[in-house]
């Protein structure tokens, strides 16, 4: 399975590699990695504001969005396992167990770079998402270190059986689903290797990046927002029908019970 190519991937797929990422996170620089997007994600979510957060992760055991001031967070995750908490939602990402127009912020944990259907995640995105609310997506950049050995030694493993797909491409189909760009910003300029190298080397490496802006970091953060209005159900306009005069319930008209009180008299 691990040969399988990324145009043809399949929801099956998606499990499988995220099983293997969640596996590598376990390493000393996936750890690093991990704890550099928490650092950035808090940051960006720490000027958000909403109740309704649903987070598309790699795994339950990795959340990246935890600490955001909104109250009611949920997870979403491809596959069911016996240790997830109450919060976690069994959905694939193109298609969300979520009402429609009803949460405030959705973050993409690298989802875009191994869901089967990546066009259609970002349209089920702008689905489940109300007016005015945010989106946070992080992905892999393939102008970076990181994409370059990706290219080189073109691994079916985890992470580098992810697209890289280039954050301009990603900010044209946000634009096409009518969603407002507010900011894109490259983190994590080490080299992709095991070893880390020394301390001062990795610092050299993260001043220069963070320093001059330079969009070479391993992966990107695009923070976004919903620019189109809910839908607001209208109510029928039913036709309103014509009183017609009906008879009593013991069969006399008005008319003949007027009379008949006459005669009476």
């Amino acid at each position: 399975m691990a040969m399988r190519l990324m145009k043809n991937r399949t929801t099956e797929d998606y499990v499988y590699f995220l099983k293997q990422f969640e596996d590598w996170f376990q390493n000393p620089l996936g750890r690093a990695l991990l704890e550099d997007q928490r650092k950035c994600v808090d940051h960006a979510t720490s000027r958000l504001f909403g109740f309704h957060q649903l987070e598309v992760g790699i795994s339950h055991r990795l959340p990246l969005a935890m600490n955001s001031s909104l109250g009611h967070k949920m997870i979403s995750v491809p596959a069911w396992c016996q240790d997830m908490p109450e919060n976690c939602l069994v959905s694939q990402p193109h298609e969300l167990a979520i009402e429609s127009d009803s949460l405030d912020l959705l973050v993409f944990h690298h989802t875009l770079d191994f869901a089967a259907a990546p066009h259609q995640t970002l349209r089920e995105a702008s689905r489940v998402l109300r007016s005015g609310g945010h989106m946070l997506i992080l992905g892999f950049n393939p102008i970076s270190t990181w994409g370059a050995r990706k290219l080189m030694l073109r691994q079916r493993v985890s992470p580098w059986a992810a697209r890289f797909i280039a954050c301009k491409r990603i900010e044209d189909w946000l634009s096409l689903l009518n969603f407002r760009i507010n900011s894109v910003d490259y983190h994590f300029f080490r080299l992709p290797v095991l070893s880390g190298g020394k301390e001062a080397q990795i610092r050299f490496f993260e001043y220069l990046g963070r320093r001059f802006h330079l969009p070479t970091g391993a992966y990107y953060l695009i923070s976004a927002q919903k620019q189109v209005a809910a839908t607001i159900p209208l109510r029928p306009n039913w036709a309103k029908a014509k009183v017609i005069g009906m008879p009593v319930a013991n069969g006399l008209s008005k008319t003949s019970l007027f009379n008949k009180e006459r005669d009476d008299t």
